[in-house]
């Protein structure tokens, strides 16, 4: 804290009424955000002039000369604080880009991670018809990225996303509105904890289950990086103290609720080597094991599973 201080002192107090040049400026957004432990520091920088600016990132270069009015800069500088006291990028601009489409996020979701596109492939490569109505089931929708990327591919499905967080809720219907998916969208709150699902799911069978639920083990959630261990919400990321307390649950409610439509595929988000501990959860429920996807890492992202 005593550096972040120091730095906004020398950064930000010298010349603050002075022009500054969008050059001038970005070079001074870099060297705070490296000063402050940023690693992501010269896209940050970058993003968030872009974001005060209302300009693309490729615009910065052409426009290097420009003078930034000082209001916007002042408006800048602030927004460099908090990324310098590890706020997430996201949070700060409120939006995050997820499967090329622009997403809100809020302080109740968990901030849309390209690791999480994996969902999106793997669902694209089961079910390839684009235009058959399928009813999509999301537990746990979060910003409602996973469900509403699917619905903008699947132009004829209809989807229903759950969450057990009033706040989440809230943004992904403000999301579901934004991206013009609101008529094929119910989001709702609900636990899968519960025995019994609202009427609204139990009407349906669903041809597609999704899920990205908390897998963090106990062990992990001392080591996550500042930005998400303080930012992001801990009940979206804590699974216990193995990771694997929400896929129990998971598994005993698809199978107490008779939501999986004949020939219907669930697919789960997982942490790195849980693999092979989420099959035999899945598998004690008599759900029947199809395959993994690997995320751009290569590391097992995504599993698979039908009825038998």
């Amino acid at each position: 804290m005593e550096i972040l201080k120091y730095l906004c002192h020398h950064i930000f107090m010298i010349d603050i009424c002075k022009a500054h040049s969008i050059e001038e400026t970005l070079k001074t957004g870099k060297s705070f955000l490296k000063e402050a432990g940023i690693e992501s520091f010269d896209l940050d920088a970058k993003v968030l002039l872009s974001f005060v600016l209302g300009m693309e990132s490729y615009e910065l270069v052409s426009h290097a000369d420009a003078e930034i009015p000082l209001k916007l800069y002042h408006q800048y500088m602030k927004l460099l604080k908090r990324r310098g006291a590890f706020e997430p990028v996201a949070q700060i601009t409120k939006s995050k880009e997820f499967w090329s489409l622009p997403f809100k996020v809020s302080k109740k979701t968990l901030i849309p991670r390209p690791d999480s596109e994996t969902m999106i492939e793997a669902v694209k490569s089961e079910f390839k018809d684009k235009n058959f109505s399928y009813k999509i089931l999301d537990m746990g929708t979060g910003s409602g990225c996973l469900l509403l990327s699917l619905l903008s591919e699947f132009k004829q499905a209809f989807g229903i996303g759950i969450d057990i967080q009033s706040g989440a809720v809230k943004t992904a219907k403000e999301n579901a509105k934004i991206l013009s998916l609101d008529d094929r969208a119910v989001i709702f709150k609900q636990s899968w904890h519960k025995r019994k699902p609202a009427r609204k799911i139990s009407e349906h069978k669903f041809h597609i289950i999704i899920s990205n639920p908390p897998y963090i083990t106990g062990a992990d959630m001392k080591t996550l990086a500042k930005d998400v261990k303080k930012f992001e919400p801990r009940k979206a990321l804590f699974g216990g103290r193995d990771g694997l307390d929400e896929y129990r649950m998971l598994s005993q409610a698809i199978y107490d609720w008779e939501i999986l439509e004949r020939g219907g595929k669930i697919f789960l988000e997982l942490g790195k080597g849980q693999e092979n501990d989420v099959k035999q959860i899945f598998e004690a429920f008599g759900f029947k094991f199809e395959k993994y996807f690997k995320d751009l890492s290569g590391i097992i992202r995504v599993i698979e599973f039908s009825k038998k």
